[in-house]
């Protein structure tokens, strides 16, 4: 009897221990509380500076048809001499005329274009040139045509030195991008706050567009028309909002 009563405090403190630790590990972990979710705007900006050009490039050159290699190589070589010399006659810098294009292709067809057992033989001679006074584009254009060139292909113009365009085109897409943000967060109702990121979405380059003209077209010059240079940069942000 007595082991009996002995035993009954022992078995009541053991139920109590077991309980307790059945129920320290059943017991669910307190939950992590969810990081706050960064609110966030991203807009792209955009800036263009117009100015007018300073350099003009073109391709010329001289296209023979012969025979033989010889003969066209010859006529060819004989035609672009005096097209060069008729560039630096112009006031054309050596360094500003580059070959381009030199190219001898044999050719099965006749004058008009129909297929023939005899060969052909065209060569090619393409220079690219820059022209510095865009008072002398029509000038240009007009004496090497004179002098034997029977090419003339993608006359364009451009800002030689970009580089102050670029950097105020920049800035200029920067503020817009400013300006948008804070048009976005009007309509939204939100505040604008400091920037996350920015990053170039666009590189600069050059748009023609027609303006003035240079050239006199009623006395049998080439009309030119440089036009102005547009360099346009855009720039995405993504900005922070409250």
């Amino acid at each position: 009897m007595k082991l009996g009563k002995r035993l009954v405090p022992l078995l009541l403190i053991a139920a109590l221990a077991g309980t307790a630790l059945l129920s320290s590990g059943c017991a669910s972990p307190i939950a992590a509380a969810p990081e706050p979710i960064e609110r966030t705007m991203t807009v792209t900006g955009r800036g263009t500076v117009s100015a007018k050009p300073d350099l003009a490039q073109l391709s010329v050159g001289v296209e023979t048809l012969a025979a033989t290699v010889g003969e066209a190589s010859q006529q060819n070589n004989t035609q672009m001499a005096s097209l060069v010399a008729k560039l630096k006659e112009l006031g054309i810098a050596e360094k500003d005329i580059q070959t381009s294009n030199f190219s001898i292709n044999s050719e099965r067809f006749t004058g008009k274009g129909e297929p023939s057992t005899d060969s052909q033989y065209r060569v090619t001679n393409m220079v690219q040139i820059k022209i510095r006074d865009l008072q002398k584009v029509g000038p240009v254009l007009d004496g090497v045509i004179q002098a034997g060139a029977n090419q003339v292909w993608g006359i364009s113009f451009t800002i030689e030195d970009q580089k102050a365009l670029v950097e105020e085109a920049r800035s200029k897409a920067v503020a817009d991008a400013r300006e948008r943000a804070e048009a976005l967060a009007r309509l939204t109702n939100v505040q604008v706050g400091e920037v996350l990121k920015v990053s170039e979405s666009g590189m600069p380059g050059p748009i023609f567009e027609a303006a003035m003209a240079y050239g006199k077209g009623g006395d049998g010059g080439t009309p030119v028309s440089p036009g102005e240079v547009q360099v346009t940069f855009q720039v995405q942000v993504s900005y922070t909002i409250r």
